[in-house]
């Protein structure tokens, strides 16, 4: 019984701590809040300047143009179609815990 404790929470410490290291983060281009979900663009720093990425999370309060959020990278989705926004996007990548992130 001690052991099965000791890998369970052994377990859920490692789970943990694989998803702060996997936590990413990006600057807000533009953001949108519907009843279910918060898009987010982001600067995507990988693809090269200028570029953008949509992200989609729970529903986020105030996240506005400018600031840094962090996020947990979530799966993709390929040609989403937001039937909130009345628009497509080419991808979509819905994430977790989106944070946003206090000047310093």
């Amino acid at each position: 019984m001690k052991l099965t404790s000791r890998l369970l929470c052994g377990a859920a410490l490692f789970a943990a701590l694989l998803s702060a290291a996997m936590a990413d983060e990006a600057k807000v281009v533009s953001a949108a809040t519907t009843l279910s979900f918060t898009f987010i663009e982001v600067t995507d720093a990988a693809a090269g300047e200028g570029k953008t990425k949509w992200l989609a999370s729970e529903v986020v309060g105030q996240v506005k143009p400018g600031d840094r959020i962090s996020f947990n990278v979530g799966y993709m989705m390929m040609d989403f179609y937001s039937n909130d926004l009345l628009r497509g996007f080419p991808t979509m990548s819905f994430v977790n815990e989106v944070k946003v992130i206090p000047e310093k």
